[in-house]
């Protein structure tokens, strides 16, 4: 057997395992299953046995679980196409004074700049007086109103709302709504606030999306919504995450 011929095999091979479903497709805490590229028999046939293990009927649970995993396909395909571990970090119980900041203009986000130009560099995160420091050059840009960004808080439809990542772990998924419960009205998974951009891009929060996808896209999600382009916010939230001390996530 060539050389060319052991390498197609093993690529199916490897193919394989992304998709199996046989229960060990963690490995090291990550996850495998990419609900943006696993096919709806093997999304399915996983769901199901994760459901069964829980002692809970998944027909039951999400009983459009077949129509609803086509539609958060195709919602992805919408997607950047950002890798997981370059997305923002921002936790919900930063977002407050995420919010707080934008609306007081202390992020360098328009022109004049502090530094001459927009930076938005990564890697803040190890170093508390960098991070620290970026947070407040839009105050030292000579201008006070240049960087004031107005964002409110609302709640908007799932179906409405547009990931920006292109990993959306189905494991994560069904095993928190296995755990959980399927999402409705008074869920906490619904009232826990996303950032969402000028067009409807999630920032974060993109599993706590895929679950109300999969069980009712009708539901809101509370949001916190930023009236700036996603490519922007994704170097400003990006900065600012690491800023106060979060790390991208794999």
């Amino acid at each position: 057997m060539n050389i060319t011929k052991v390498n197609e095999l093993l690529s199916e091979a490897v193919a394989g395992l992304t998709e199996s479903v046989d229960g060990l497709t963690e490995a090291e805490g990550g996850f495998k299953l990419n609900a943006a590229k696993v096919s709806l028999s093997n999304a399915r046939a996983y769901a199901k046995k994760v459901f069964d293990r829980a002692g809970k009927d998944l027909n039951q649970e999400l009983p459009d679980f077949d129509k609803r995993y086509k539609v958060l396909q195709a919602k992805t395909k919408k997607a950047l196409d950002v890798p997981r571990i370059r997305m923002p970090v921002i936790e919900p119980k930063d977002m407050a004074k995420f919010d707080k900041r934008l609306k007081t203009g202390r992020m360098d986000i328009f022109a004049p700049f502090t530094k001459g130009k927009f930076i938005a560099p990564t890697g803040l995160d190890k170093d508390k007086k960098k991070g620290d420091e970026w947070i407040h050059l839009g105050l030292h840009d000579g201008k006070k109103s240049d960087d004031v960004i107005k964002a409110r808080w609302t709640s908007v439809a799932a179906k409405d709302l547009i990931p920006s990542q292109s990993q959306i772990w189905l494991e994560k998924l069904i095993k928190n709504i296995a755990k959980w419960g399927t999402p409705k009205a008074g869920s906490p998974v619904l009232g826990t606030t996303i950032i969402v951009s000028k067009e409807g891009y999630i920032l974060d929060g993109h599993h706590r999306y895929g679950q109300v996808m999969l069980s009712n896209p009708n539901l809101k999600i509370k949001a916190l919504h930023i009236p700036l382009p996603i490519k922007t916010l994704l170097r400003v939230g990006r900065s600012y995450g690491n800023a106060v001390g979060n790390q991208q996530k794999g």
